[in-house]
């Protein structure tokens, strides 16, 4: 689905000229996130002493990007009108297990909670997702905020809402 839509915005450019800019987002995390997604649901996990569940053996690797490189970044794109009639990703390129994040998550929460593994995914899991972001690099003109750093930070809104 996600191609189809960006092969209708380079039909619209060729047909009648409508520029664009296409952001491929890479897990995204951040405070305040819905804990639909890995990074909040273990941060919330841990600080609540419950079960981290990991589908198959964890060994499957993710990157994580912290919501302040993402917005940062489309926002250097946008005012600078970079990456017209392009694509970018958006995300980082320091790879890490599922569960070596489980278990950083569980020392920076001081956690007692154990890692549980499910049955793999039925429909299936990719292995391996890392994105290229050189352009990301050379528009953030910084270096990415740290996964630790970015942990500590999502946690802290976590600990709001139970205290």
């Amino acid at each position: 689905v996600k191609n189809v839509g960006e092969s209708f915005f380079r039909s619209y450019y060729q047909e009648f000229g409508l520029p664009y800019t296409i952001f491929r987002f890479f897990n995204t995390y951040g405070p305040n996130q819905s804990n639909d997604f890995v990074v909040p649901r273990f941060l919330e996990l841990a600080y609540l002493g419950k079960p981290i569940t990991i589908y198959g053996n964890g060994t499957q690797t993710r990157t994580f990007c912290y919501i302040d490189d993402n917005t940062e970044t489309m926002e250097n794109i946008l005012v600078d009108n970079e990456c017209l009639n392009d694509t970018i990703n958006i995300g980082s390129d320091v790879e890490m297990q599922v569960l070596e994040l489980a278990r950083k998550v569980i020392e920076l929460t001081h956690s007692s909670s154990e890692i549980q593994h499910l049955p793999p995914l039925a429909e299936g899991d990719m292995k391996r997702r890392k994105p290229d972001i050189s352009k990301m690099k050379s528009i953030l003109k910084r270096e990415l905020t740290s996964l630790e750093e970015g942990l500590e930070r999502t946690l802290e809104t976590i600990k709001l809402k139970y205290q």
